[in-house]
């Protein structure tokens, strides 16, 4: 039985959502002064990556249960990269959001202590906190996200409907694979 689609439609659509808002914020300065605009996109990308876990590892059960010669195997062997590179992307933005949540707080420094190590690395990880929160990256990394999520869904949609399901899903899955 293949759990995978209970599992993964959840941290899509918390993506997708945190995705638009990121992306709207940066253009639409009336959005960015919105004081419940940085609260709802922490929580969303921080939620959807850790119910992204579960996802890959239901994606991967659902691999393992294709048959050998099963021509969908194709296709899963595709959409899988994309799956990683879109965790991948959201675990940038995620680690990011977690240490400015850490900062603002002042749990880190609590945590850390009078460690000088752990407080070198901590900068460095402030550092890039900043630079992907501060700067144009956050709407790119947001922007490659919401790219990256459509085709592995639209690819998981081949593997499951077939890739004439709808137009978007044929015109990625012939991007990958000949007509």
């Amino acid at each position: 039985m293949n759990i995978h689609p209970l599992f993964v439609h959840f941290p899509i659509a918390l993506f997708i959502i945190y995705s638009v808002l990121e992306i709207g914020s940066y253009f639409c300065k009336r959005l960015r002064r919105q004081s419940w605009l940085a609260p709802v996109k922490q929580f969303l990308v921080l939620v959807g990556f850790l119910a992204m876990f579960t996802a890959l590892v239901t994606g991967g059960m659902a691999e393992d249960a294709l048959g050998a010669g099963d021509p969908r195997a194709a296709v899963v062997a595709v959409h899988e990269p994309f799956a990683l590179l879109t965790t991948l992307i959201y675990f940038f933005l995620a680690g990011a959001y977690t240490v400015r949540i850490f900062d603002q707080e002042g749990w880190a420094l609590r945590i850390i202590g009078k460690n000088r190590l752990l407080h070198r690395i901590w900068h460095m990880k402030k550092a890039f906190a900043r630079i992907i929160l501060d700067t144009v990256l956050r709407p790119l990394l947001a922007l490659a996200g919401l790219v990256s999520i459509t085709i592995t869904g639209a690819l998981g949609a081949a593997i499951v409907y077939g890739p004439s399901v709808d137009p978007i899903v044929s015109f990625i899955y012939h991007l990958f694979f000949a007509r």
